[in-house]
């Protein structure tokens, strides 16, 4: 059960372009697939900035680390997932690991509805589903809908109750490691409140407080933070968080600490006018990727050379070498 709350409603939120979420750029359709990395945020001892808002926040996020490995969402075909049937008017469907979340999308009126989900000890099913956003979303949008419906623990079968409440309380300026500030972001809140019970008998209940960041123009948040507080008859209640950034913009967040060693690979001139050159005794077979600082793949080859570092503007960029021991990073400046 603390598998499927851990994942359950931190994919509630999907997207947004500029200040403004809008269901026919926002919204997700079969096909769509996002990366993202767990980030360390044990340098903030304090705790994290979410209680920032307003309209011109400034949120210091520039001391996360991340880890491997990767944790894929991929959306698909009601007809593609497990426990579709049980969730009739299905749009499309949220995979990740062994769940299935299941979401409707109506146009009159523009919304999104969650309908149910499905994993092998836990699946919820909401006869009075959740509507997670009515389209435009914007700094300051509010909404708080009700939801229920029956769940099945295991062998337990039952009700469940709660409510579901949306908000977005800031917007200004994110800033991560290496630098770098992005302007023009919103921040979505939500807080998931369940109640599961058999008959009249309480069997769990759960609170769910989920942060999610997102830059102008892309899809998916560059920053999500979930926080989750259960308990289960008889037990005190547990409180978990879990902090994800996308992997679009791992350079930016600060994700994937260099498994090689830095004396094993020297790639100078650094800063450098038309060509680099690497310097290793590896044997490996390496491929090289080169970012811009904002994350962006540049270009992606096998060999330094094809990199055509020549016909880059003057500016700092992240060199990523990747083989089968590893992976390095350098920040590499062109002149």
């Amino acid at each position: 059960m603390r598998q499927f709350y851990s994942l359950f409603f931190s994919i509630l939120f999907f997207t947004l372009n500029s200040q403004t979420l809008t269901q026919s750029f926002n919204e997700p359709v079969v096909g769509d697939i996002d990366k993202l990395y767990r980030l360390d945020t044990s340098a903030y001892t304090s705790g994290l900035p979410v209680n920032t808002t307003g309209n011109t926040c400034i949120w210091n996020y520039s001391n996360l680390l991340g880890s491997f490995p990767l944790v894929v969402d991929s959306f698909v075909a009601p007809s593609a997932a497990i426990g579709a049937t049980a969730n009739p008017g299905t749009t499309f469907a949220q995979h990740r690991d062994l769940l299935y979340t299941f979401y409707k999308s109506t146009t009159s009126p523009s919304q999104t509805e969650l309908l149910g989900a499905y994993s092998p000890s836990l699946t919820l099913t909401f006869t009075n589903s959740a509507i997670i956003a009515t389209y435009p979303v914007n700094f300051g949008y509010n909404l708080a809908d009700p939801v229920s419906g029956s769940f099945k623990y295991n062998t337990t079968t039952g009700a469940c109750n709660g409510n579901i409440t949306i908000s977005a309380p800031g917007s200004g300026t994110i800033n991560f490691p290496n630098n770098i500030s992005i302007p023009n972001v919103l921040c979505l809140k939500s807080v998931e409140i369940l109640t599961l019970s058999v008959g009249i008998a309480p069997l769990g209940t759960f609170k769910q407080t989920i942060y999610n960041y997102y830059m102008p123009g892309k899809k998916f948040p560059i920053l999500n933070i979930n926080y989750t507080t259960y308990g289960l008859l008889g037990n005190p209640p547990t409180t978990t968080a879990y902090i994800y950034g996308s992997n679009n913009y791992y350079v930016a967040v600060g994700i994937d600490k260099n498994t090689l060693s830095k004396e094993d690979y020297r790639v100078y001139p650094n800063p450098f006018h038309e060509r680099l050159y690497l310097t290793t005794e590896n044997k490996n077979e390496n491929e090289f990727l080169l970012y811009s600082l904002n994350g962006k793949l540049l270009a992606q080859e096998k060999s330094l050379d094809n990199l055509k570092t020549e016909n880059l503007d003057a500016g700092i960029y992240i060199l990523e070498i990747k083989n089968e021991s590893g992976t390095y990073h350098q920040k590499i400046i062109k002149e």
